[in-house]
């Protein structure tokens, strides 16, 4: 999460990022929130291998297989949970093996169904004994928000006196 939250500081503008936001309407890892709590939202879903890749009894399995289709799968459903989110910008953050392994994919599409809008893939890379590292590999298009949810989210999160982030900038 650490990783992820890193890489939305480095991109925005004075963000306000929230680790593990509690908000009924937004379901993410990370939300970041551009301008000091004034700006678009950018919403992040971490998605780690054991999560997305299932243990496959036989070892004669083409494992490498295995994986892509569990990771297919896994994107589908995780693009369908993304695209009905309250964020001007959302993103997947997957390991990079996985993102590897998924990159030629065509089917895999991360578009709006309107064409507005496209969905950022943050690809995560162990170091081994060193902390991981980030990066995007698929820069996020904004979408569109519905406002009465984007209302939901400032209501409940970013105006909340009682809920602060957990990285500000200060200024």
């Amino acid at each position: 999460m650490n990783v992820v939250a890193e890489v939305l500081r480095k991109k925005l503008l004075v963000p306000n990022i929230y680790l593990e936001p509690r908000s009924p309407s937004l379901a993410v890892d990370v939300l970041a929130v551009d301008r000091a709590g004034a700006g678009d939202l950018h919403a992040v879903r971490i998605k780690l291998e054991a999560e997305i890749v299932r243990k496959h009894a036989s070892a004669a399995l083409d494992s490498r297989r295995w994986m892509r289709l569990d990771a297919k799968m896994m994107m589908k459903t995780m693009n369908q949970q993304l695209m009905r989110m309250a964020a001007h910008y959302r993103y997947l953050a997957i390991p990079g093996d996985i993102w590897d392994a998924l990159k030629e994919e065509p089917e895999v599409s991360s578009y709006s169904s309107d064409g507005i809008g496209r969905i950022g893939i943050i690809s995560i890379t162990d170091q081994g004994e060193g902390p991981p590292s980030a990066e995007i590999v698929i820069t996020p298009e904004r979408f569109r928000v519905d406002a009465a949810k984007l209302t939901k989210v400032e209501k409940n999160l970013i105006n909340n006196k009682r809920v602060r982030p957990d990285i500000e900038v200060r200024i």
